[in-house]
């Protein structure tokens, strides 16, 4: 077996476990990847909801810094208490790997300038909503990307039309590397039949085709518009009593969504579970996973769920237009073509076979292309680069 060149990884990202997200999950997932291949890993994040200054999560070690709540301030505060940190334990790492371009970039690429370390900085969301198009609407953020410009970071970009936008963005002389999620394939399976109908019994969903969403309920996310879909179909006779959306995530958009729900009469078949960390269960009980952004990097969440043998229906943006095969695990369409939308509803609403042979074939998509040991492979190549 060869050695690995790169023998210590620092991550380091602004929240990590308890607040969970699909960039904390990722960064969890690779870590401990990485960890089973020799190589040691240390999470560097910020201290909250008065969790352990230093603690061992799944083989990881976890440090976090003082933190004072949310905000500018605590960006700042962030930021250098990071670099002084890297100044002092920089040296034991051959990587500083950063999750999301925001405060602790600045620190790692400052660093790792001094110390002579590699850096990579994964940016997070789709285009329009990642953090570089963010930046621009702040003077912070403004000075943060004209200090890209001049460190020239090494960005991993989750899909090809994010990567072309921030090519044209005034970070031409940036290096960027086509990256992708990866997903635990022996985590998250497929469950028999029996033990699909047993899940559903206990959400007591018996006998109904389970439509899935789980992420931030947000503007870009479009679960709003969906649910108006959706009270649509399923208030016609054919299609009444047969589905349940099942709405897994909180967000600025939380109440309001409740509040549309009870107004449109659909209480009984859309149910909001608020935000979980263990997600299994609601993948066992699913038969359609749903992501109607507008805008995505690419959903963590979207993997675990065709790793759990579900069918997709996703809007055609980001990572979604590689991930889902129209037609063959799934479905595409435009988010804003409500039509569309509610044809792709009535489809799975009329036959249970459509969703599970559509979810053989997203279990066979995630173990090919998206498998942790593949991404991995790919991004050892990067650090060694």
């Amino acid at each position: 077996m060869q050695k690995n060149k790169v023998r210590a990884v620092l991550m380091i990202i602004p929240t990590f476990y308890p607040l969970v997200g699909g960039s904390e999950k990722q960064a969890l997932s690779i870590s401990s990847a990485l960890i089973e291949r020799g190589i040691r890993v240390k999470v560097l994040t910020r201290r909250v909801m008065k969790t352990a200054d230093r603690e061992t999560l799944n083989g990881v070690e976890v440090e976090r810094l003082k933190s004072m709540g949310c905000g500018v301030l605590d960006s700042i505060l962030f930021l250098v208490l990071s670099f002084f940190y890297l100044l002092k334990y920089g040296r034991e790492y051959d990587i500083f790997h950063v999750h999301l371009a925001s405060s602790p970039a600045v620190s790692a690429l400052l660093a790792g300038k001094i110390l002579g370390r590699k850096v990579v900085v994964k940016i997070g969301g789709g285009k329009g909503v990642d953090e570089i198009s963010l930046s621009r609407k702040s003077v912070a953020g403004r000075i943060k990307l004209a200090f890209f410009a001049v460190t020239k970071p090494h960005f991993l970009v989750m899909n090809e039309e994010l990567l072309d936008w921030l090519k044209k963005s005034g970070l031409k002389k940036a290096r960027f590397s086509l990256f992708r999620n990866g997903v635990d394939t022996g985590t998250y399976v497929p469950v028999l039949y029996h033990k699909k109908e047993g899940a559903k019994a206990r959400f007591g969903f018996q006998k109904k085709t389970v439509f899935l969403f789980v992420g931030r309920l947000s503007p870009e996310k479009r679960i709003y518009e969906f649910i108006e879909v959706w009270s649509e179909i399923i208030s016609e006779s054919l299609y009444k009593d047969k589905g349940v959306l099942h709405i897994v995530g909180g967000g600025p958009l939380e109440d309001e969504i409740k509040k549309s729900i009870e107004a449109l009469g659909v209480s009984d078949s859309v149910v909001m579970a608020g935000r979980q960390y263990e997600l299994k269960d609601y993948y066992a009980a699913a038969d359609v996973f749903i992501l109607p952004s507008v805008s995505e990097g690419l959903s963590n969440s979207m993997l675990e769920a065709m790793s759990s043998g579900l069918a997709v229906m996703a809007s055609k943006v980001g990572g979604a237009k590689l991930a889902v095969q129209d037609g063959e695990n799934g479905f595409l369409f435009d988010p804003f073509d409500r039509r569309k939308i509610k044809s792709i509803i009535a489809k799975f609403l009329e036959t249970d076979k459509l969703a599970l042979d559509m979810g053989e074939k997203s279990r066979e998509v995630a173990v090919r292309r998206y498998s942790m040991a593949r991404v991995l492979e790919e991004l050892i190549k990067i650090y060694e680069q």
